[in-house]
């Protein structure tokens, strides 16, 4: 079993080791070329803020499964262009009101996707890996050692908040390197869509 030291070193660490660790174990096959170097490619506006659908489809199936047990489909199943549903998702144990904010913040994604594919165009939701295996997985390499037992997001609150730190943690830094690259300057229309704090830029 884990340690409190262990399980508050972890929760000090886990930030930057996730983003280290990269997002790219939960995307199985987003379509995309990996090691993206926004100095590297040459890419519109357009494809930049595509390419952000990945986190949404991620965040939205994460959140919509673990509050509902259900996920895009259910809540707007034209939204996933035909996509696969994610492997291993599941209902989480939640207290009540860990789930009434887990399903607000799933209907929030929705509305981020529904926003970029208005705005922007979309593509095939990509197969998602959201199974308790490969949330374990990820957390030893974020930690450096096996955990014991395995991290499971799906087995209590407090594990459940500490992974959906680490998701949106990732996507905010993304859009803050993104945004320097985008051409059109309009900052204000982009934060209207996609919900940016200003703080970020």
């Amino acid at each position: 079993m884990a340690t409190s030291k262990n399980a508050s070193t972890s929760a000090f660490v886990l930030p930057l080791a996730f983003c280290l660790v990269g997002i790219s174990q939960l995307l199985l096959c987003s379509g995309h070329a990996p090691n993206c170097d926004p100095n590297l490619i040459e890419a519109r506006d357009r494809d930049r803020l595509q390419f952000a659908l990945n986190l949404e489809f991620l965040e939205a199936e994460f959140f919509l499964y673990s509050a509902l047990g259900k996920g895009l489909d259910y809540i707007s199943p034209n939204l996933s262009l035909g996509g696969p549903p994610p492997i291993g998702a599941q209902k989480a144990n939640l207290d009540p009101l860990v789930r009434r904010m887990t399903e607000e913040f799933g209907l929030q994604e929705v509305g981020h996707v529904r926003s970029i594919i208005r705005k922007e165009g979309g593509f095939r939701k990509p197969l998602l890996d959201l199974s308790c295996q490969n949330f374990a997985k990820l957390m030893d390499r974020a930690v450096g050692f096996t955990l014991i037992p395995p991290f499971d997001p799906y087995a209590d609150s407090l594990k459940f908040l500490l992974a959906t730190y680490l998701i949106p943690y990732v996507g905010e830094n993304g859009y803050v390197g993104t945004i320097p690259y985008l051409r059109k300057r309009n900052l204000a229309e982009y934060e209207t869509y996609l919900w940016l704090p200003r703080k970020l830029h």
